[in-house]
C-alpha cells in the first residue's frame, strides 16, 4: 500500500490544524474579554461632581454634560439670597465622585418672594404699570381687546390674578380694553347723490370725510358725487375715512 507511509504526516497536519483553531479561539476570547473589561472600566469610571452654585439652569446642564453627567431639575424654591434662575442646591454635593452617566439633582431659585399681586382690573393701563413697578413686578404681555362694558384703555384682565404671591421681578400680563367695537357698515352707493346728503349719512355712521376731490369735466350737476372710495359694498367701520369726488369746480361752500 503506497499511502501507508503518509499517515503519520496526515495525523500531524490534522493535529496542527486543531492546535491552531484552539489557539485562535483563545486569542479571540482574550480580545473580547479585554474589550469588555476596558468598556466596563470606561463606562463605570468615577467622575467628580462640579460645583453648580450660582449657575443658571442651562449653564449647570452644560457643566454636568462636560463631566459625563446629567441634570435632574427636581424643584424650584423662593430664596432671597439667590437670584431667580440660579442653582440653589445640588445633590450629590460638589467634589463628590459618582459613576458617569448618573444624574445630579438640583433645586433652582425663584428669587425673593414678592408681595401679593395687586388688583389691577379697572385701573388705567399706565396706572397699572406704575403700580406693578412700585411693588417689584414687571409688565409681561400687554394685550388689547374690544369690550362692550369697559372704557378704552382700562385693564379688564390680568395674569396672575390678584392676591396670589409671586417672585419678585416676576411678570404680570395685562389685558387692556379698546372700548366698544366700532360699528361695521356696508358702504352704500353714494354716486349720483348730492354731497351734503352723503356727508349727513357719513356723520351718522361715524365715518370721516377725507379732503374732497373735484371733477371739473363731469357733465352732471355741480355738487353731485361722481366717485367714492371705498366703493359701494365694501365693509367700513366707524372712524374710517371716505373720499368723495364731486362734479364741478372748487367752490367756497365746502
Amino acid at each position: 500500500m503506497t499511502d501507508r507511509p503518509n499517515r503519520p504526516f496526515v495525523r500531524s497536519a490534522v493535529t496542527a490544524v486543531k492546535i491552531l483553531v484552539v489557539v485562535g479561539g483563545l486569542v479571540v476570547i482574550a480580545a473580547v474579554s479585554a474589550w469588555l473589561t476596558v468598556r466596563r472600566a470606561v463606562s463605570g469610571r468615577d467622575v467628580q461632581v462640579p460645583d453648580l452654585a450660582g449657575l443658571t439652569g442651562p449653564e449647570a446642564e452644560k457643566a454636568l454634560r462636560d463631566q459625563g453627567l446629567a441634570l435632574d431639575l427636581t424643584t424650584e424654591r423662593y430664596d432671597p439670597r439667590i437670584p431667580a434662575g440660579q442653582v440653589l442646591s445640588q445633590e450629590p454635593s460638589p467634589g463628590s465622585r459618582i459613576k458617569a452617566d448618573r444624574k445630579v439633582r438640583v433645586v433652582v431659585s425663584l428669587g425673593e418672594k414678592g408681595s401679593s399681586v395687586p388688583e389691577l382690573r379697572g385701573s388705567a393701563a399706565r396706572t397699572a404699570q406704575i403700580a406693578l413697578q412700585q411693588q417689584g413686578y414687571r409688565v409681561g404681555d400687554l394685550l388689547y381687546a374690544y369690550s362692550p362694558r369697559s372704557e378704552e384703555n382700562l385693564v379688564i384682565g390680568q395674569d396672575p390674578m390678584p392676591g396670589g404671591g409671586g417672585a419678585k421681578d416676576a411678570r404680570v400680563s395685562l389685558l387692556v380694553s379698546r372700548g366698544r367695537r366700532p360699528a361695521t357698515y356696508v358702504m352704500p352707493n353714494l354716486v349720483g347723490h348730492p354731497q351734503q346728503d352723503a356727508l349727513r349719512w357719513m356723520a351718522k355712521a361715524g365715518l370721516r370725510p377725507a379732503p374732497v376731490r373735484r371733477d371739473p369735466r363731469s357733465t352732471v350737476a355741480a355738487g353731485t358725487i361722481v366717485a367714492q372710495r371705498p366703493e359701494a359694498g365694501w365693509p367700513v367701520r366707524s372712524g374710517d375715512l371716505v373720499t368723495l369726488t364731486i362734479a364741478g369746480e372748487d367752490s367756497d361752500h365746502e
